[in-house]
């Protein structure tokens, strides 16, 4: 008489064995990968000095205003 085994045999316990240890492997990896890429710098805005050049070299001022207004972050630059 044949008897079948309704139990986990060594193999189902071998291949769930293999599974968490693929699946923590999987996490580690993950992490690591995370964690040693490298980041973006974080974007960097323009000084009010630049806002300043820019709307003069596109014309929006004069040559008068801007020295006026060049002079007056000179003093803020100076005052803090």
């Amino acid at each position: 008489m044949v008897m079948h085994s309704t139990g986990l045999g060594a193999g189902w316990i071998i291949l769930l064995v293999a599974l968490w240890i693929l699946l923590a492997a999987s996490a580690t990896w993950v992490t690591i990968s995370l964690i040693s890429r490298p980041r973006p710098h974080p974007a960097s805005f323009p000084s009010p000095l630049d806002i300043l050049e820019r709307r003069f070299a596109a014309g929006k001022m004069t040559r008068e205003d801007f020295d006026e207004a060049r002079a007056r972050l000179r003093t803020h630059d100076l005052d803090r």
